[in-house]
């Protein structure tokens, strides 16, 4: 049976059916990601709410979402910078209505892969960096990745910790850096390259480029999950 009659929607549509397309999408190939914990579920992206939902679901290999560093020094779940119209950085977590990340982690029973973005376009990356290692010796045990676009922080994280550590890749930023330091890296899928390291590419959200994907081993990055069900 080829992969791309396993990829097919016609054939996924029985149970049993289902059972093998599952049993291929967990082996080396092909890694499905929820992007900011999005999927066909009722929940805002960025919460404890979509990452337990879309971690229970059987094809999806693990989550990624943002975190930024609030004014006393907390990391809450956010893609922007601003939240409503008001910097992150310069407010208390009192002051947002965000999840908190020692309270998503706590509750995370797991052993999917949990991709945290790192948002530092400026300030002391060291000293986020520093917050973020004491927040995490806590959570040993879950399967803890870790990448930013910024590139001193990445290394700096790489030096002082044993997590998977990537470097965060886009047509504009970090495109020519090194990347050797790196266990991975995470990269736009319009400029993706196969390269001997293992490789998050984001975002994929049509079944066109699945399929495109599909003989690759990359961990697909997604906010519709769900469309590898679908006929």
């Amino acid at each position: 049976m080829s992969a791309q009659n396993i990829f097919d929607f016609e054939y996924i549509k029985t149970n049993n059916k289902i059972s093998l397309f599952f049993i291929y999408f967990n082996g080396d190939i092909m890694k499905i990601i929820a992007h900011r914990a999005n999927n066909n579920h009722k929940y805002k992206e960025n919460t404890i709410e979509g990452i337990i939902d879309s971690l229970n679901k059987d094809y999806i290999d693990g989550v990624e979402f943002d975190i930024r560093l609030t004014k006393d020094k907390y990391f809450v779940l956010y893609h922007n910078a601003t939240y409503k119209d008001n910097l992150i950085k310069n407010k208390y977590l009192k002051d947002l209505k965000l999840d908190e990340l020692n309270n998503v982690l706590k509750n995370i029973k797991s052993n999917k892969i949990i991709l945290i973005d790192i948002k530092c376009e400026e300030g002391n990356y060291k000293e986020m960096s520093d917050y973020l290692i004491k927040v995490l010796k806590k959570y040993k045990k879950l399967n803890i990745y870790l990448c930013s676009f910024n590139y001193e922080m990445c290394l700096y994280l790489k030096e002082k910790t044993k997590y998977k550590v990537g470097l965060l890749i886009s047509n504009l930023i970090n495109k020519n850096k090194n990347i050797k330091p790196f266990d991975f890296i995470s990269i736009n899928y319009k400029i993706y390259k196969d390269i001997n390291k293992d490789t998050f590419v984001w975002t994929i959200n049509k079944k066109e480029l699945f399929k495109k994907f599909l003989n690759k081993k990359v961990y697909i990055i997604t906010d519709k999950a769900y469309l590898i069900l679908e006929k």
